[in-house]
């Protein structure tokens, strides 16, 4: 029997870029995209939470979404109305037809001081090692409690320079690592090495359109991306550690 009420957990956030609605589970790591009348069908569900105030969809159709986003863990049942937040307003997805130049492959590694590299070696082992050991369908929620963990540590702001060095660091070292080393490691380890010095940044995680992707990277003062290619000004930040709130952080 479908449940006529439901909500978004509050590890479930959405982005709307035009005719796309993004979906990320920050618990299960699952990502689902919505086209369309789908993803009108969402923006007017998070309104209300209840099924049958929706008509953006038929009820075939509103039933098979339904049993894809819970079996996802991005819908739950509710015995009351449980409206959430409205998807926020991401960069819309405008086709580039291939005008949109992105980064191919890895930069050349940049010499850094021994200071960082000492740093970036043991944060990036543990964000591995969170990573790998338990269940896969749990792994970003470990991720995201330990960046949480992380971020509490200290108050006191990291400069762009020290960042900088550290998410250098990190890259390097990441070469020297088994198995998969990209931006989701990389910019983990970067906020756990800043607060090993008792500095903070604050991590991003957000989607781009065109096609759609994901990128994780690490921010400092007035939402400056640090040794980032200009093309991650595209991507609308999902979720961001330490949590952003109307324009600033709690």
């Amino acid at each position: 029997m479908n449940p006529r009420y439901v909500t978004a957990p509050d590890h479930v956030e959405a982005v709307d870029l035009g005719p796309a609605m993004v979906l990320v589970n920050y618990r299960t790591g699952a990502v689902k995209t919505l086209l369309g009348p789908a993803a009108l069908w969402w923006a007017e569900l998070s309104t209300t939470g209840d099924l049958r105030a929706t008509s953006g969809l038929d009820r075939t159709s509103s039933k098979a979404l339904l049993d894809q986003l819970r079996s996802a863990g991005l819908l739950v049942p509710v015995q009351r109305p449980g409206p959430w937040q409205t998807p926020r307003t991401g960069m819309p997805w405008v086709p580039s037809w291939g005008t949109h130049e992105l980064a191919a492959g890895r930069e050349k590694p940049v010499r850094v001081p021994i200071g960082a590299t000492m740093l970036a070696a043991p944060a990036l082992l543990v964000v591995i090692t969170v990573l790998s050991l338990g269940r896969a369908s749990r792994r970003m929620a470990r991720l995201v409690r330990l960046l949480d963990w992380a971020t509490g540590l200290s108050r006191l702001p990291a400069d762009a320079e020290q960042t900088r060095w550290l998410v250098h660091a990190v890259r390097r070292v990441g070469l020297l690592a088994p198995g998969r080393v990209a931006c989701l490691e990389e910019s983990a380890a970067v906020t756990l090495a800043l607060a090993m010095r008792g500095r903070r940044a604050t991590w991003c995680h957000g989607v781009a359109a065109d096609p759609i992707r994901l990128h994780a990277w690490v921010e400092v003062e007035y939402r400056r991306p640090i040794a980032e290619p200009s093309s991650t000004a595209r991507y609308t930040p999902l979720r961001t550690i330490p949590r952003r709130d109307n324009g600033g952080e709690k």
